[in-house]
């Protein structure tokens, strides 16, 4: 067996990588268990697509997955609004993806409730900082 020696940097980037993937996951139960509550008429489960080179913090797609068109639709709103706000860069582009998946199902009642909470929380934030940017705009 080859031994590869990498360079500390190498080493770090991998690392980053690592824990920038099991935060994706992380919040995609997340944000996965917020639609849910937010759409209760059955079960939504929802695909994140990355691009094999994408940078750390890109998404490439977010698909529902559910039949009816319309509110798929909502929902992809309402989801990529969501991961933007925790901090991802939805970015698609024409290039080959791999696709990571969840439902909300999988999750304990409690976590469902603590995930939603924590959306909802993240959201708000993020609402009421535009409206103190747009207040001091005004203001000037």
């Amino acid at each position: 067996m080859t031994d590869f020696k990498r360079s500390p940097e190498i080493l770090a980037a991998i690392e980053r990588s690592i824990e920038a993937e099991n935060r994706l996951k992380d919040d995609l139960d997340r944000v996965a268990c917020w639609i849910e509550t937010r759409h209760p008429g059955g079960p939504v489960g929802l695909e994140i697509q990355r691009h094999y080179a994408c940078e750390d913090d890109e998404i490439a797609h977010v698909v529902p997955l559910i039949r009816n068109q319309e509110v798929r639709r909502v929902i992809r709103n309402e989801a990529e609004s969501a991961f933007r706000a925790l901090g991802w860069i939805i970015k698609p582009e024409g290039r080959d993806v791999r696709s990571i998946f969840a439902h909300a199902q999988s999750q304990s009642q409690h976590a469902r409730l603590r995930y939603y909470t924590e959306i909802c929380n993240v959201m708000h934030n993020i609402e009421a900082a535009v409206e103190a940017q747009d207040q001091d705009q005004d203001q000037d």
